[in-house]
């Protein structure tokens, strides 16, 4: 069939005007694009200043600090009229020695300077506070809680405030903050009208409202410092420099300087391996090394004046060499405090830490110190027990068994959570099941509710089982009775600490509380399982793996973020313990002939429970 000229014209039109049609809408989406683009990018390169409202809250002054563990690295150093001021993984002290600047809620400081010639610290679960001469205060604002990793105090007399929440600004005397950027800050520096502040997104030139991004070697900045126009930048891949305005280049020999500081015409770093050494960079790029007393882990300046943290305490720089400001403290070994299992062993308390191995103190010598137990076969501790005179390891890496001196792993299907003693020896919860003595492995195949054993407790003839899907119960060689999710019983499946007491069993969930399982009732439902009573002011509380144990007549529950918990006299409900505490996060409770140690992600206390009683009263 044969087309008519005026058809094929007629068809050429319609593509003509449909061709049209689609560069009009290509055009318009095109110029939709464009206009997005610039709103979006005149929206960042707009100021982000803003102000929220500020002001100091007073601290309840502490009458009596109990004993605290955690590490020995400063992270800040300050010269007051009152003596030399360190900050870090013990806290804060004052030439050494804990003291009043100890009545901060919690132990490990990430940021120390001075503010008019007040200390002012920063903490690592965040916040920050200002010392007056009597008290610490803290700063609330309208931003919320910060956590801060630099202060600096700036030539005017404001203070800096570097947070990954962002980069703040506090006048002096006002009631107000101004935030001057969005993105983390991990280090500051000042120049004339201007602040450069660097973390993990890139360092940025903040000057006037307007925030600038500058060119580095890497995105992930650790220092930066100022030499004039010349900028010095400690990055992921090592030091960087140039001029201001210009790209930064990676400083030949500086590839492994993590840490850093400005001192006396060139820039001083330490390499990632803590070494006797500091790496001199001239003006021109040069490297050279200099001699330290001993193997140094971050350098800071004070007043001009320039402090090594080495292994071997803190050391200052002298006309002629080094001298020893600071010895080191008592503390947990290496530079891990989040403690994950605690123990007793004969005279020894052991740690089982969350992010590494195993440490002990004797705490029959005469100068008790905490040392390390060699061997990988532990690592990311989760629970200790002592048993026929030996400890037995739960760990990330399998089970294990410790005999005062040696560490040997043990046989097992993988990464091992609890432990119980039962009338044929240590049962041990992996993530695939309860290992049994002599029977083997019971999982959710053999009726659990669920696989990972992350909780146990025995009381004869059973073994209760908590998982994160709810709460079992074996008898002889098999599963007696479950409460699975679901079923209402328990206020959250996820189950992570058992407690057998006089009055039953106490389980611990994680987010919704704790109840107590009382035994079976004529209640057909709870024939077997039994009958579970919510403590409803625990509702909604974190209880911590392990984290319930009975101390002085009293059960005491540790919770993650708010603190200690514990029963009242009555055994009626659970009431929160006001104590010091190195952190509220807690992670461990060992009850003990001198008290109640308790570990936290930020190191571990011995709280004497006489003395606590009494203030409570």
């Amino acid at each position: 069939m044969s087309t008519t000229p005026v058809a094929r014209g007629s068809r050429r039109r319609v593509r003509a005007v449909a061709l049209a049609v689609g560069a009009l809408a290509v055009s318009v989406a095109g110029l939709a694009a464009w206009r997005l683009h610039r709103t979006v990018q005149q929206a960042l390169d707009a100021p982000v200043t803003a102000r929220r409202p500020l002001q100091f809250v007073a601290l309840e002054a502490l009458r009596e600090l109990p004993a605290r563990w955690g590490t020995d690295d400063v992270s800040g150093v300050a010269l007051t009229p009152g003596g030399l001021l360190t900050a870090g993984g013990s806290g804060l002290l004052t030439d050494g020695r804990a003291g009043i600047e100890d009545a901060l809620p919690t132990l490990r400081v990430t940021a120390l300077a001075t503010w008019r010639g007040r200390p002012v610290a920063a903490l690592a679960s965040g916040g920050v506070f200002r010392r007056t001469e009597k008290q610490w205060e803290e700063a609330r604002s309208g931003f919320g809680h910060l956590h801060v990793r630099a202060l600096l105090e700036t030539p005017g007399g404001e203070l800096l405030i570097g947070a990954r929440e962002g980069l703040y600004r506090a006048a002096w005397g006002a009631t107000d903050m101004v935030r001057l950027d969005t993105h983390p800050v991990r280090a500051l520096a000042v120049g004339p009208g201007f602040v450069l502040a660097g973390g993990e997104q890139g360092l940025f030139r903040v000057e006037g409202g307007r925030v600038e991004p500058l060119t580095t070697p890497d995105s992930w900045i650790e220092r930066v410092a100022l030499d004039g126009e010349q900028l010095w930048v400690v990055t992921a891949v090592g030091l960087a420099r140039g001029k201001l305005r210009g790209q930064l280049e990676a400083v030949p020999g500086g590839e492994d300087i993590v840490d850093g500081v400005w001192f006396e015409g060139a820039f001083l770093g330490l390499a990632q391996s803590p070494a006797a050494t500091i790496q001199r960079a001239s003006r021109d790029g040069r490297i050279t090394e200099e001699a330290l007393p001993a193997p140094a882990r971050r350098l800071l300046l004070s007043e001009g004046v320039l402090f090594a943290d080495t292994l071997d305490g803190l050391y200052q720089r002298v006309a002629n060499g080094w001298v020893r400001a600071r010895p080191p403290v008592s503390s947990l070994p290496g530079d891990k405090a989040h403690v994950g299992a605690l123990a007793r062993l004969g005279t020894r308390v052991v740690v089982g830490l969350f992010d590494g191995g195993l440490a002990v103190r004797d705490t029959l010598a005469e100068q008790p110190t905490w040392r390390g137990v060699p061997g990988s076969q532990a690592w990311g501790v989760n629970a200790l027990l002592p048993a026929g005179g030996e400890l037995y390891v739960a760990s990330l890496r399998g089970a294990a068994r410790y005999d005062g001196h040696r560490l040997e792993a043990l046989p097992g299907p993988g990464a091992a959570f609890a432990l119980a003693s039962t009338e044929n020896g240590v049962a041990i919860g992996y993530g695939q099941g309860v290992q049994l003595p002599g029977v083997g492995l019971l999982s959710a195949f053999h009726g659990l509710p669920g696989n990972q054993a992350l909780a146990l407790a025995s009381t004869r003839p059973a073994l209760f089982v908590g998982t994160p899907s709810g709460l079992g119960s074996i008898e002889g060689r098999r599963v007696r009775w479950q409460v699975a999710q679901g079923e209402g019983r328990l206020p959250h499946s996820w189950v992570t600490a058992l407690a057998v007491s006089r009055d039953g069993l106490y389980v611990g969930t994680y987010g919704g509380g704790i109840v107590r399982r009382a035994p079976p009732g004529a209640d057909p439902v709870e024939a077997r399982s039994g009958h579970f009573q919510p403590f409803v002011e625990t509702e909604g509380l974190k209880i911590n793996g392990h984290c319930l144990v009975e101390a002085g007549g009293r059960l005491y529950a540790g919770t993650d973020g708010h603190g200690i918990y514990r029963l009242s006299l009555d055994r009626r409900r659970f009431e929160p313990w006001r104590v010091p505490l190195p952190s509220l996060h807690v992670t461990a409770l060992l009850p003990d002939q001198d008290g109640l140690y308790v570990g936290t992600d930020e190191g571990l206390t011995l709280l004497p429970l006489d003395q606590s009683e009494k203030q409570d009263q």
